[in-house]
């Protein structure tokens, strides 16, 4: 089986427009504002208003959702390190830049089971 251009290039991590910092969120009297560093602006932006509903209050809405967008990352940031020494793996065999591409897979992976 030859190699291609394509197979032997490393994985290049996917921009995330909005992952560049943990998002946060700030809670007014009536609503929260959920936040993300934007890139494009080099600004904090209000990406979601949050309300209460009649089963929960806009407090404990937007942590919710917060955390739900964390995990998120954090699965995504394991895959694609596990992605990556995957394809060291599979190209270069067992090297000292796999062994290493493997830990990281790990220790991210054991993050994200936590």
């Amino acid at each position: 089986m030859s190699k291609t251009s394509k197979a032997e290039s490393p994985v290049k991590k996917p921009i995330h427009f909005y992952t560049i910092h943990p998002w946060a969120v700030q809670h007014q009297p009536k609503h929260s504002e959920i936040e993300a560093y934007v890139e494009a602006s080099g600004e904090w932006e209000i990406v979601l208003n949050v309300r209460s509903t009649s089963g929960a209050t806009h407090e404990t809405m937007a942590e919710y959702i917060l955390s739900i967008i964390h995990e998120h990352q954090k699965k995504q940031n394991a895959l694609h390190d596990a992605m990556i020494a995957l394809e060291l793996v599979l190209n270069e065999g067992i090297t000292f830049s796999s062994e290493q591409a493997m830990g990281h897979a790990v220790t991210s992976i054991k993050k994200v089971l936590k």
